[in-house]
């Protein structure tokens, strides 16, 4: 830029500028020239009409009253600078508009620079230490260059402070959130605190049933004393000790009636026994007549009174009862010993579709009936599994889809890798369960409306799989069909060959 300078009360010559004025633009700071002299507003712009600071350029209001530069003040707040006279419809009119700026406004960012013609009414030292501006001159010493020097001063100290403002706000607005985020964690370990609290409580309270429950199991079921650890792992030994308790009550009480007649029947003997000796003893008829016909009237009175006819019936009966009841204690201690044994069988790397290829081709040479198998094994990798174990539970699934059919329908068979899961789909199209069935599947024992079913598979197969960390679940509707779907994981958190802690 070449420019001749001179001071303002002077003559100004400026070489290659131009008439036209910035635009105004949103990229301006913004320039208010306050003074009631048209001409210090015409030469202000054009001194400052190229001028650009951080890439931006001016955008020039002016006021010729305080009144005025109040007025635009209160509708601009967004003003950088002020060049503002001291002296105009009176001797202190911008001095009011500068205290008007700060007081009233509360303004701090606009920068204030003062400018008059009149130092003796306005001495630099009273203002400086008076009113809160950021510069003084006079016009007389207010040239181009100490113009320009001025407003760049007041415009790189206006930046500052609105960085300022906004890493202010920025910080406000992160400490609101931090104090928010705080709050709310302090209100989620109150709630959690508390929630611990009747957590421990009710564990307490489980515990201390549970105790009372496995004293009284203890007395009434003292010669299953063993059974003990069994009944604490799992749902299915609960279930086979009621069996157990039952059996053997059944046989205490049949042992007993067992015994009631082995009295009366050696009692019934010992007459007989004392007949034959009385015959043996007696030579002659005569002499054996009275003793005989004596003891044959006892033996024909006790056979009355004992009903030997109806022992005689009842007993095979008995016998055959009491053996049905050692077989069903058999039979559950068996089904005990094979929840036990089916969680500690070690783990070895298995091909699931292996496993179900061969357990579809069993359960085809079993079943008499025409059932279609749709397999759709999909690829899966191999997985740690207690092998014998995980085929039980494949069986029992399957077997039961085989069962819901009484003569034709269809089982699908499906494997996929999701999720770092093996799911494994089990579906037929046979009578489907009830819905009020549908939640005791898995209990053991359940049979449901199936005959001929000891109702075990279900509840063996969810064992085994909870044991391989996996899940199982089973929907189904009725006369149309049931689902069962298993997922294994293949990231396992828990050793296979560890034993079963429970259900």
């Amino acid at each position: 830029m070449n420019k001749k300078e001179k001071s303002f009360n002077g003559d100004l010559q400026f070489a290659e500028e131009s008439s036209i004025l910035p635009g105004k633009s949103s990229d301006c700071y913004k320039l208010l020239i306050v003074d009631d002299e048209n001409e210090v507003h015409v030469m202000t712009k054009l001194v400052l009409s190229d001028y650009e600071y951080q890439g931006m350029g001016l955008e020039f209001l002016s006021a010729f009253s305080g009144e005025e530069a109040k007025a635009m003040i209160k509708k601009d707040p967004g003003i950088a600078c002020i060049l503002l006279d001291v002296v105009m419809e009176t001797e202190d009119a911008g001095l009011e508009v500068a205290k008007f700026i700060r007081e009233t406004e509360n303004n701090q960012k606009i920068r204030i620079i003062l400018r008059t013609g009149q130092p003796g009414k306005a001495p630099e030292k009273k203002i400086i230490l008076n009113y809160d501006i950021n510069d003084y001159k006079e016009k007389t010493e207010l040239t181009t260059q100490k113009l320009f020097t001025t407003v760049t001063t007041a415009l790189r100290s206006y930046s500052h402070l609105t960085e300022l403002e906004e890493k202010t706000k920025e910080i406000e607005s992160k400490n609101l959130r931090l104090n928010e985020e705080i709050a709310r964690r302090i209100v989620a370990e109150s709630n959690l605190t508390k929630y611990n609290r009747s957590l421990e409580k009710m564990i307490q309270i489980k515990s201390a049933r549970l105790e009372k429950a496995l004293i009284t199991l203890e007395t009434q079921e003292i010669e299953f004393l063993q059974a003990r650890k069994v009944v604490m792992v799992s749902d299915i030994s609960s279930a086979s000790l009621a069996t157990l308790h039952e059996s053997g009550n059944q046989v205490m009480s049949n042992l007993n009636t067992i015994d009631n007649y082995r009295q009366e029947i050696t009692l019934l003997l010992e007459k007989y026994q004392v007949l034959q000796e009385i015959i043996n003893s007696r030579k002659k008829m005569d002499e054996v007549q009275e003793p005989v016909v004596k003891t044959i009237q006892e033996i024909n009175h006790h056979k009355t009174r004992m009903d030997l006819e109806n022992i005689l019936k009842v007993y095979p009966e008995i016998i055959e009862d009491s053996a049905r009841g050692i077989e069903q204690i058999s039979q559950a201690v068996s089904d005990m010993r094979l929840i036990i044994e089916s969680g500690q069988e070690p783990a070895r790397k298995t091909d699931v579709n292996l496993i179900i290829e061969d357990v579809l081709k069993e359960m085809k040479n079993s079943f008499d009936t025409k059932v279609e198998v749709q397999m759709n094994l999909g690829e899966v990798p191999e997985i740690s599994l207690p092998e014998t174990g995980f085929k039980t539970a494949v069986t029992a699934v399957i077997k039961n889809g085989f069962q819901a059919m009484e003569t034709r329908g269809i089982i699908s068979v499906s494997t996929r890798y999701q999720d770092r899961e093996i799911i494994i789909g089990v579906s037929d199209v046979g009578c489907g369960i009830l819905p009020e069935h549908l939640p005791h599947v898995f209990k053991p024992y359940f049979t449901g409306e199936k005959k001929n079913s000891k109702g075990l598979g279900l509840s063996l197969a969810r064992h085994i799989i909870l044991n391989c960390n996996g899940d199982i679940d089973i929907t189904s509707t009725p006369r149309e069909g049931t689902s069962v779907v298993l997922r294994l994981k293949t990231d396992r958190s828990r050793k296979n060959s560890e034993p079963p802690q429970g259900l």
